[in-house]
């Protein structure tokens, strides 16, 4: 099928969504309307007027809009502008189940050992001890298995199934998230310190993981990992009481070890050492990481000395002055990155507002719709309702993240809005970007074919459901520098497998990807 600049969702909407189709100046041409036809026999269903779109630095600027959200008819369709026809599209209220669950199963397919791979035993490092460690999802396109990153996926993935259980039917989430949560239970140390990572001490060629036999390492203890640890262990024990109450108290137990440790040690940053060159997610403000396993061991034990010490925290934070040129330093947030993992301390004490005082109640909610507002207006403002101005390495996962926010406002108010701009960042990924593309492998018409993953590369065959990292302003790496320079920020993707910062893939990207997907 020849590409016209007509951008839609090319998996399609169910029947009740806002539907939106945006179109390129130059495919719009002359036309002053889009036709919305079906797909066999060309039908027309509906014509519709074309806006003007905001102009924005991000996409550039130049676009126009269609709202066809009228169609409600289940079936195959198309949208014609002129000569032009956009990619098929399907109407059904099951459009994104056979998505969903391809994109669980990619953690499936991000095993690690079993026999297989990397099964051989791990260096303490600057030790000389050895540690046997076994298991686990690999982070990315890389074979690492880092806690933090860990952590942020598991929590994403069980926050959205306690949220809508019935969305992960045909799968089992507790399942797949034990595996990840027993390798975790290795990471920990006597003393109840978490090691960072495990990994070899550089990165490997593009080969399957069976075939990387390299020295493995454990990276040194952090705040980082031991809180992230606490907190995601802590939560995750409520999920096992009643099917396993021994491993529910496992994860507990654990928890409360890595927080005493917390409570008796200054902050220690992680930066990697000298000899080890792999994925650092180095940290050097751990505030939140420390408030999010407070809220989480509260939530799970009803100790209000962990809340106590977890407003601290947060008061603390608040203080912070904001900084224009890194937006990730602005005083108090809730986040849901790797990095800025506060908000699901808070997502946790919603869980339990009857054992918080109307005060931090009003104050939480009142700050989790400010911040969410602000995202619906950058939607407003943009070509393609796209809910950021931060265009940069791993945006797909971020603009999920953003929206995991405005689904909390929607929960709080019940505003549309919310959770319609949440379900424009689900299009944007699936289509309705400046590129044309569907930014999961293996969906949509126009799919990404060479992410930045070892065992695609090495296979020769491109793994399923995985979310690519997408555009990145910043042009970091040399396939971005040489051939993206001079786009527009969300033009600055290549799928091509040495890019990198824009194509690699990640778990707690496709996680936070799931979680959006189930809630809009």
């Amino acid at each position: 099928m020849k590409e016209s600049e007509i951008f839609i969702n090319q998996l399609g909407y169910r029947i009740l969504d806002n539907k939106n189709v945006f179109v390129s100046k130059t495919a719009k041409g002359e036309a002053e309307q889009f036709s919305v036809c079906e797909k066999a026999g060309g039908k027309v269903v509906l014509t519709g007027p074309l806006i003007a779109a905001p102009d924005d630095e991000e996409s550039g600027g130049g676009y126009f809009t269609g709202d066809f959200s009228a169609v409600q008819t289940p079936g195959e369709y198309y949208i014609q502008i002129g000569e032009e026809k956009s990619f098929p599209f399907t109407l059904s209220n099951n459009v994104y189940d056979e998505l969903t669950l391809s994109t669980l199963k990619y953690f499936t397919d991000s095993r690690c050992g079993q026999g297989i791979c990397h099964t051989g035993i791990a260096e303490v490092y600057g030790t000389g001890e050895q540690k046997n460690v076994q298991g686990g999802w690999h982070d990315a396109g890389d074979y690492g298995r880092y806690v933090v990153a860990g952590s942020k996926a598991v929590m994403d993935l069980l926050l959205g199934y306690k949220k809508c259980p019935q969305k992960f039917s045909g799968f089992d989430l507790l399942g797949e998230v034990r595996f990840e949560l027993e390798w975790m239970l290795q990471m920990q140390r006597e003393d109840g310190a978490v090691y960072h990572k495990i990994s070899c001490y550089h990165f490997c060629p593009f080969i399957m993981p069976q075939e990387e036999k390299d020295q493995l390492v454990l990276a040194p203890v952090s705040t980082a990992a031991t809180a992230d640890f606490a907190g995601c262990l802590a939560y995750a024990s409520g999920f096992y009481k009643e099917s396993d109450p021994k491993f529910s108290a496992q994860l507990l137990q654990a928890a409360i070890k890595a927080q005493n440790y917390l409570f008796s040690h200054d902050d220690e940053f992680y930066i990697n050492p000298p000899e080890i060159t792999t994925g650092g997610y180095g940290d050097h403000d751990v505030r939140d990481e420390r408030y999010f396993a407070l809220c989480s061991l509260f939530a799970a034990t009803g100790e209000k000395n962990y809340l106590s010490q977890a407003l601290k925290y947060r008061e603390d934070k608040k203080k912070d002055k904001p900084d224009p040129k890194h937006p990730w330093n602005c005083g108090w947030q809730e986040g849901f990155g790797w990095p800025f993992v506060s908000g699901y301390g808070t997502e946790l004490l919603l869980e339990n507002e009857d054992k918080l005082d109307a005060d931090l109640i009003s104050e939480i909610h009142s700050g989790i719709i400010s911040q969410a507002e602000k995202y619906l207006e950058t939607c407003d403002a943009s070509a393609f309702k796209y809910c950021s101005k931060f265009v940069f390495w791993g945006s797909n996962g971020a603009i999920c993240d953003l929206a995991h926010i405005m689904l909390m406002a929607f929960d709080l108010t019940g505003r549309k809005e919310f959770i319609k701009a949440a379900k424009a960042q689900i299009d944007f990924i699936l289509g309705c970007n400046p590129l044309n593309y569907c930014y999961v492998t293996g969906a949509g018409t126009k799919s990404v074919v060479h992410p930045h993953h070892r065992p695609s590369g090495a296979s020769k065959k491109v793994y399923p459901g995985m979310l690519a990292g997408g555009p990145c302003g910043a042009l970091l790496d040399a396939y971005a520098k040489e051939h993206l320079a001079g786009q527009p920020a969300l033009k600055c993707y290549a799928d091509a497998e040495p890019s990198y910062s824009t194509n690699e893939v990640a778990i707690y990207w496709n996680s936070a990807f799931v979680y959006t997907l189930v809630r809009v």
